[in-house]
């Protein structure tokens, strides 16, 4: 009986360390560039990006490298955090999958764009 109890222990605590492997074996990374249409990158129109140009979103960096966004992680950056940003120049925090996607885990906006200010005359 203790033996069927320690081979359960060890069973459970062999597939507990499978799960969290890929998760370890990930290194948190920070990137920075600008979210634009994967269209708009591909034709170098980073800064002049239409709207209608925007789906799919990729993350373009400083470097030239491109970025598909993965919405599968958990930590996700919600969409309307990334329609907020479309356009401007963030630093991501996440995790480079394949070398060709970018699963997010924050966001942050560095230079917002400017709100109209109105003067009295």
């Amino acid at each position: 009986m203790k033996t069927h109890r320690y081979a359960f222990t060890a069973a459970v605590l062999a597939l507990g360390a499978l799960i969290a492997m890929p998760g370890l074996a990930q290194e948190l990374t920070k990137l920075k560039g600008r979210v634009v249409g994967e269209r708009c990158a591909k034709a170098g129109k980073i800064g002049e990006c239409y709207l209608k140009w925007a789906d799919p979103m990729v993350l373009y960096t400083e470097e030239g490298d491109q970025y598909a966004i993965d919405f599968g992680g958990r930590h996700q950056v919600p969409q309307e955090r990334l329609d907020e940003a479309f356009g401007q120049e963030v630093e991501v925090h996440g995790w480079l999958i394949g070398g060709t996607k970018v699963q997010m885990s924050q966001l942050n906006i560095l230079r917002p764009a400017a709100g109209k200010e109105f003067f009295k005359g």
